[in-house]
């Protein structure tokens, strides 16, 4: 029987459609996604001790137990890491507002001095403004605590998905083999195979140079002689982690911190450390820890970012990377979705490799064209 080509515009019409349901979907749906898809990476990640677990003879419910406890270990050990700067970042709220407010008088007073324009009348806008950006003390630890037991809901959850997900791991498998045609069989195996290693290799690169980035922030800071200097280096390295954006938003919050409580010079410093070691580790730790096994080009990136910042806020930013890769994955994987690979990818490697494979098919396809 043969298949029935739709016109391209009937083809345009169907991905449009097809593209905004599964956007309104991933927006409507997000309070169950997000922590899913959290899960769904760790427990990628686990996947390795779980099987090794498995062949010391651990029943596949208590090795998944067993990993998920270790991550709660692992949780508690950085939450009393942080606990003691953020309690004195609490309590010293109040002089940190007020210090910040001398320190814009002071910006304002340089400002008049130098440019002319009346820092009276600039005075009560940026009183205004701190106030409404910082808020009371009050305002500030309420909150922090509604955020941190949204975060602990959300952490729960993700170990709960996580570990089902472990658990149930062969029924998925093959739940996905039973749902494709036997013809795809091998096709299917092989996308998740390769998603299985690229991403396992990809998140634990990743988390191997947060750490080594959070050690680097936090000695700098150290040297430095700034305070919060760990709960600063800490938070830097997590936002290292969202591409392109992420190091810029750290350095402002941590110039920020800096100046309620140094001098401008220490928060320049800052500034310039973050951002030094952030070129180190984007063009020396990076492709080395992280490897190039995931090839995705910086437009694409960026788009992936800001796409993801917009159906699911920062969780989304963290997701992106991974999610475009497993895309990738698959695309290079269908025959039909193979230029949308290209794409995603690097596109001078990529362009050698079309131009390669163009010559062979052309010297197929000579050999065996019928003579006329």
């Amino acid at each position: 029987m043969n298949e029935v080509k739709l016109p391209f515009n009937a083809r345009l019409a169907f991905t449009l459609l097809s593209l905004i349901l599964l956007m309104y979907i991933a927006r409507l749906g997000h309070e169950l996604l997000v922590p899913l898809a959290f899960a769904f990476l760790i427990a990628i990640m686990l996947l390795p001790i779980a099987s090794f677990l498995e062949k010391c003879r651990f029943s596949r419910a208590l090795a998944a137990l067993t990993c998920i406890l270790l991550v709660v270990i692992l949780l508690i050990g950085v939450s009393m890491l942080l606990t003691t700067q953020m309690g004195t970042f609490v309590a010293d709220f109040p002089h940190l507002q007020q210090q910040l407010l001398h320190t814009i008088t002071d910006l304002q007073a340089w400002v008049n001095m130098k440019f002319h324009i009346n820092s009276a009348r600039q005075m009560d806008y940026l009183e205004q403004l701190a106030m409404g950006t910082l808020g009371s003390a009050t305002a500030f630890v309420s909150t922090a605590l509604l955020s941190l037991s949204s975060l602990l809901i959300f952490i729960i959850f993700v170990l709960l998905y996580t570990f089902f997900l472990l658990l149930y791991r062969s029924l998925l498998v093959t739940f996905l083999i039973t749902v494709f045609d036997s013809k795809y069989r091998e096709t299917l195996l092989s996308v998740i195979v390769e998603t299985r290693l690229i991403i396992k290799g990809y998140v634990m690169g990743l988390m191997l140079e947060m750490v080594v980035v959070a050690l680097v922030n936090c000695t700098l800071f150290w040297i430095l002689g700034i305070k919060y200097a760990t709960l600063l280096g800490i938070m830097a390295a997590i936002f290292n982690i969202i591409p392109y954006l992420g190091i810029y938003v750290a350095t402002v919050i941590s110039m920020l911190l800096t100046l309620t409580n140094s001098s401008l010079a220490t928060t320049i410093q800052v500034g310039v450390g973050l951002l030094v070691v952030h070129f180190l580790d984007s063009n020396v730790l990076l492709p080395r820890i992280v490897g190039s096994k995931v090839k995705i080009n910086a437009l694409v990136t960026i788009l992936a970012v800001v796409a993801g910042n917009l159906l699911w806020g920062v969780p989304g930013m963290f997701l992106a990377i991974p999610f475009i890769a497993i895309l990738k994955i698959i695309f290079e994987n269908i025959e039909q979705m193979k230029p949308w690979a290209i794409l995603l990818g690097d596109a001078a490697l990529k362009k050698v490799k079309v131009r390669h494979t163009s010559e062979e098919e052309t010297k197929a396809a000579t050999e065996v064209a019928p003579e006329k």
